[in-house]
């Protein structure tokens, strides 16, 4: 399957090699934000935006989840990605005041 986010990918690869740059990921960076949005199922899984905090969330759905493939190739991904957690759980920080506080949670 090719990358729905091909004009959006950050590197240029022939046969699994970095071959090249793709300018055009660079300025297009929240067009593939915004088509990654259009494509993902939020009736098995969940994107929630507060200001400049984003969680997404694949509810275990594997479309979702080649979805999520698919978009780490981007410049968006690289630019905003702060962490991701077992069971298909990803944290991004588009830049502003507010930011993620992690926290463990103690088995009891």
């Amino acid at each position: 399957m090719e990358n729905r986010f091909k004009e959006y990918v950050m590197y240029i690869k022939e046969n699994g090699k970095i071959v090249g740059i793709n300018e055009k990921a660079f300025g297009s960076s929240e067009e593939s934000f915004e088509l990654f949005k259009e494509l993902y199922n939020t009736g098995y899984g969940d994107i929630y935006e507060d200001e400049n905090l984003i969680s997404i969330h694949t509810g275990g759905w594997s479309e979702n989840e080649e979805i999520i493939r698919e978009f780490k190739e981007t410049f968006w991904w690289y630019q905003n990605h702060k962490a991701t957690f077992n069971g298909g759980h990803y944290y991004f920080d588009i830049g502003g005041d507010k930011s993620w506080k992690i926290v463990a949670q103690e088995n009891n």
